[in-house]
């Protein structure tokens, strides 16, 4: 009698496992949209191992003078959209990950040799199949309400310390940090002319300038890699440890930088600094 009732049993929680795995494969959530990044110098893919040659340097015969390569390279991310024919521009929001959050993400590496820092996907939300994409806009850097906060209490990646400016100055929107054999050369953009009564502490209306970048380039569902080409970033920029720049606007090599940039233009001008690549 009692073996009986245990076949029942079991019979009976086999059936229920059955019925709960089928339904949770209907009820399953969509996987979220990931977006690859590259780093290019021109053409040519960059990644912490790869030489370039800066046609900016001034003539020499040794050519080893000219090769470069990136030891960090990072960048914030917010507000991403997209447009669509139906709803022109909407949100899409990011996920939460120890490299996203609040909808904002930081992308890039760190060179070492475990190369631990390394992330260039964007990870978003689904989206409707059925909503046509014609387009994709987002903003380089960290939202003021964000920016100038206390980065010890910020979940990642606002914590990164390497990134943070200070409380007055906020976060380093975008850190590019070059070497070659006998020099090196570093970009350091963040928001500048901030007013406060001392330099740890936080502003409480927006910066003289903001510096933050507006992106905006042609984006469809085929769209597999967004590209970043260093190259026109630094064009015509010759790369030595005096012509750094850390956004100070009177310096002709941030001058130079910032209209790589567009943050000179009033414009909603196509960017040229981001290309998206469409598979197929």
């Amino acid at each position: 009698m009692i073996c009986h009732i245990l076949k029942k049993t079991l019979c009976g929680a086999t059936i229920l496992c059955f019925c709960v795995t089928i339904l949770s494969g209907c009820f399953q959530q969509p996987l979220p949209t990931k977006i690859s990044f590259q780093v290019v110098y021109g053409n040519e893919a960059l990644n912490c191992k790869s030489n370039f040659f800066h046609a900016g340097q001034k003539k020499t015969k040794k050519a080893e003078l000219h090769k470069w390569q990136y030891q960090q390279l990072q960048m914030f991310m917010y507000g991403v959209e997209v447009n669509t024919k139906k709803n022109g521009w909407q949100p899409w929001l990011m996920t939460t990950n120890s490299h996203q959050a609040n909808n904002v993400a930081l992308l890039g590496e760190v060179c070492n040799e475990d190369n631990e820092q390394s992330y260039w996907q964007l990870e978003l939300m689904p989206l409707d199949d059925a909503v046509t994409i014609t387009d994709i806009r987002f903003t380089l850097g960290v939202p003021f309400e964000l920016n100038h906060l206390n980065p010890l209490t910020q979940p990642s990646p606002l914590n990164d310390a390497s990134m943070f400016w200070g409380w007055q100055g906020g976060h380093k929107f975008i850190r590019a940090e070059l070497v070659s054999k006998n020099d090196d050369w570093l970009f350091h953009l963040g928001s500048k002319g901030c007013n406060t009564l001392s330099p740890v502490r936080a502003p409480k209306s927006e910066c003289l300038y903001p510096n933050r970048v507006a992106v905006s380039l042609p984006f469809t569902t085929k769209t597999t890699v967004i590209e970043f080409d260093l190259a026109v970033l630094i064009r015509d920029i010759e790369l030595t440890r005096k012509n750094s720049c850390q956004s100070s606007a009177d310096k002709e090599s941030c001058q130079m930088l910032f209209k790589r940039l567009g943050l000179e233009s009033n414009s909603s001008n196509e960017s040229l600094l981001f290309r998206a690549k469409n598979n197929g």
